[in-house]
């Protein structure tokens, strides 16, 4: 959804910062979500075209594969600096959706021919707040030859080991060179955990509207019955209607013509009585001149 992406952005201060993701369904609702920042659908495995960064960040994907490393391996091909990688630690018990399990022994000092393991820290993601994991996460930082020679890192810097009393310092000691990666490591632990949270939550408000969608999908299937239901109604009282009219206009007719008959036949009783009529009286005239 691209929420990991706008995190780290805002977090970190990055002017240049691109989301990457196989779906393309996913790359789509980041880039509407979250326009201003670029996201791109690649699938490392298959593309041949994969862009070059100066850090790639993986969080949490390793394990749903089953020779990790393998794809990590490819995925050095394309970071130009860095690497870091979170994933589960020691999970002996594992998710169904989790095909390798990553422990001391099968985690690799060295990636592909261009990167070395410069920092590692061990966490249990159960104690942070709003996390989504309740289990041990490690974080490995990777980083090329060149860019390990510029850090000025000590052993220290390898792992959060707690350090023993530094001596007393001298009249005149030399600057410490600051690490760049611990804070952007620790940053990520505390981010990535509330992007799980935020996650969670996301897939829930699905799961809620999907099932609304369901519910307004029945609703619209009965009401579509409902109105058939009329529909039949309404045509089988039309038909009614219109034999009861064709009927009544049947019923019309006949009246209309029994009337003519009759109109027909008053017509010749009225000219019979007026033919009797004046037969009457050519009958008494000829009777008086007698």
């Amino acid at each position: 959804m691209g929420n990991g992406t706008r995190i780290l952005h805002e977090l970190l201060s990055l002017k240049n910062i691109t989301g990457i993701d196989f779906s393309t369904v996913a790359i789509e609702q980041a880039r509407t979500n979250y326009p201003s920042i670029p996201f791109i659908a690649a699938d490392l495995v298959t593309d041949d075209h994969f862009p070059s960064f100066d850090v790639i960040f993986t969080s949490n994907t390793l394990e749903h594969f089953d020779e990790p490393w393998d794809t990590l391996d490819r995925l050095s091909c394309f970071a130009k600096k860095f690497i870091v990688v979170l994933i589960p630690f020691q999970e002996y018990n594992r998710h169904f959706e989790h095909f390798y399990t990553f422990e001391p022994a099968n985690i690799p000092l060295t990636v592909g021919a261009s990167h070395t393991l410069i920092h590692f820290s061990i966490f249990n993601a159960a104690e942070y707040p709003l996390t989504y994991w309740n289990g041990h996460q490690i974080l490995l930082v990777y980083s090329t030859y060149s860019e390990l020679a510029g850090l000025g890192l000590t052993l220290s810097d390898l792992t959060c080991i707690e350090k023993a009393p530094a001596p007393a310092p001298d009249p005149a000691p030399a600057p410490e060179v600051p690490n760049p990666v611990v804070p952007m490591a620790e940053a990520l632990l505390t981010r990535t955990g509330e992007i799980q949270v935020h996650t969670a939550e996301i897939q829930a408000h699905t799961a809620e509207l999907q099932a609304r969608t369901s519910e307004m999908q029945e609703e619209q299937k009965r009401l579509e019955q409902s109105i058939l239901q009329l529909k039949e109604k309404h045509d089988l009282e039309r038909d009614n209607l219109n034999r009861r009219l064709e009927s009544l206009y049947s019923l019309q007719n006949e009246i209309m013509a029994g009337n003519r008959e009759s109109v027909e036949k008053l017509d010749l009783l009225q000219a019979a009585e007026n033919a009797t009529i004046d037969l009457l009286n050519q009958m008494l005239v000829e009777k008086k001149e007698k």
